[in-house]
């Protein structure tokens, strides 16, 4: 298995990042330009250790091209897809619900961070406004 894409929409400094990956990926740049927030994104989705305060984000984790106070239909995606998993069947039954292309099989899995449905306004304070 490996992760062959990765897509973030309006986390920290991303306003949109789409990059497919080869075989093999180095992640390297100079300082400050988001080697540490594409790292914290993937483990949103890929850390279990990482406690569920932690993916509860803040409003400064979007990105701060977003016209403020933030719209209810601001959100935040991570999203990673896999692909040459389809002759391990421990990662077919892990990846079986979350298949995007079936040949060759490639699986998403997105990790959304959004306002509570039914707010009735822009979301202006850290809390009880947003869910992950």
């Amino acid at each position: 298995m490996r992760l062959s894409r990765i897509v973030i929409k309006n986390f920290r400094n991303f306003s949109s990042l789409d990059v497919r990956l080869g075989r093999h990926a180095v992640v390297l740049g100079e300082n400050k330009v988001g080697k540490t927030n594409l790292l914290f994104a993937l483990r949103l989705i890929l850390d279990p250790a990482l406690p569920d305060s932690a993916r509860r984000l803040r409003l400064d984790d979007f990105w701060d091209g977003l016209d403020r106070p933030l719209k209810a239909e601001d959100v935040i995606e991570v999203s990673i897809e896999f692909s040459d998993f389809e002759d391990r069947e421990e990662l077919l039954a892990v990846l079986a619900d979350h298949l995007v292309q079936p040949d060759p099989m490639v699986a998403r899995i997105t990790y959304r961070y959004q306002p509570v449905a039914g707010l009735d306004r822009a979301p202006r304070s850290e809390r009880r406004t947003m869910n992950s």
